[in-house]
């Protein structure tokens, strides 16, 4: 009896422990996503012993979201019938369905319908790969970054935003990216590691293809040189990677910080251009039979809308749009004009006193 005991005790823990293996839920990974989501919200909060904790559980509840993965997955592909459809998802799925293996084929048409088939190249293998792809979880790196660097841990918070870098091709939003990059640039800036932060912000600009175009920057800069007022570069010239535009009103003034005229000329000009370019855009989709014609009527109409003129202010536009001025005064002393110009813009459509004033002292100087 103690033996038939223990033989039932046996299968029944056996079967348990199989259900547990193959308890698939869906979305994917959803319980490490919530513990993580908990990370966030604790951080947030200014509970960082929490936040911390609940970052660790989350990636080993990931780790073991993808064990249960990829142990369903592979028993599935174990039998002989299956490995001779080879490596078709199509072909396999045909396989699975008659042998009624039921919660493999749910897996894979979910993440077809996730990603694509295209996305697998109709690959079996490349949906096994995936699945172990996403053990790695760089949004906890990002959140542990995050907490370290509040503790003033600057050499672990910069590891740990490098790790979420490294990986973020497994991110669940892609743009995430970008955050981790900033993020990592204004560490690397508040503990006065200038080249790290200016290495990370460039790597933002390197996704901009107009900023990465050596001829289309080089023929912006050299009309400038050549006279071109500003009125006609506003005209002739539009950058719309919008993520940039941070970058580059940050490197300007580091470049100012170190002395390097030339670059923060060029990151001060692609920085405009960029806000031009969405806020012309923006315009265009909010006005009826909008059209540029100066840059002094462009700034009047945008200045009326509330939400443009707070982000023109909150992110540094104005400031960006002085430094363009005073440095191609500077640079090109052969077309002052050129930044004497922006600063009239400035003087007469900045919604900061400051700039206004700024520019009118300036001005009146140079007359």
């Amino acid at each position: 009896m103690k033996y038939l005991t223990k033989c039932f005790i046996a299968f029944f823990s056996l079967m348990l422990s199989t259900t547990m293996v193959f308890a698939i839920s869906y979305p994917l990974f959803q319980t490490s996503n919530r513990i993580l989501e908990d990370s966030y919200y604790a951080f947030d909060t200014g509970d960082y012993g929490t936040a911390f904790r609940l970052a660790e559980e989350a990636k080993l509840m990931r780790r073991l979201e993808v064990d249960d993965c990829l142990n369903l997955f592979i028993q599935a592909m174990k039998p002989q019938a299956v490995q001779k459809a080879g490596d078709s998802i199509s072909e396999v799925l045909i396989i699975l369905r008659e042998r009624e293996v039921f919660d493999a084929v749910e897996l894979i048409e979910y993440l077809i319908d996730l990603k694509g088939v295209s996305f697998f190249d109709n690959s079996v293998e490349k949906i096994k790969n995936y699945i172990e792809e996403k053990r790695i979880f760089p949004e906890v790196s990002y959140i542990m970054a995050k907490i370290y660097e509040f503790e003033g841990e600057y050499d672990l918070a910069y590891s740990y935003y490098l790790d979420a870098w490294n990986n973020a091709q497994v991110l669940d939003i892609p743009d995430e990216k970008y955050d981790i990059l900033y993020d990592m640039a204004t560490l690397s800036y508040n503990f006065t590691n200038l080249e790290d932060c200016e290495k990370t912000l460039l790597l933002i600009l390197s996704e901009d293809s107009y900023f990465s175009d050596n001829s289309y920057s080089s023929a912006l800069i050299s009309n400038v040189e050549r006279g071109y007022s500003i009125e006609k570069i506003f005209s002739l010239y539009r950058t719309d990677c919008y993520r940039t535009i941070p970058a580059f009103f940050r490197l300007t003034e580091l470049y100012l910080e170190q002395g390097k005229s030339e670059e923060a000329f060029k990151t001060a000009i692609f920085g405009v251009l960029t806000a031009f370019t969405r806020i012309d855009h923006i315009l265009f989709s909010r006005v009826t039979e909008y059209q540029y014609d100066s840059l002094t009527d462009f700034f009047e109409l945008a200045m009326k809308y509330d939400d443009i003129l707070n982000w023109s202010i909150d992110n540094g536009f104005w400031r960006c749009f002085y430094r363009l001025a005073e440095l191609g005064i500077d640079i090109y002393p052969e077309n002052k004009e050129f930044g004497y110009s922006i600063m009239s813009i400035i003087a007469e459509s900045a919604p900061e006193h400051y700039w206004r004033q700024l520019c009118i002292a300036k001005i009146n100087q140079h007359n």
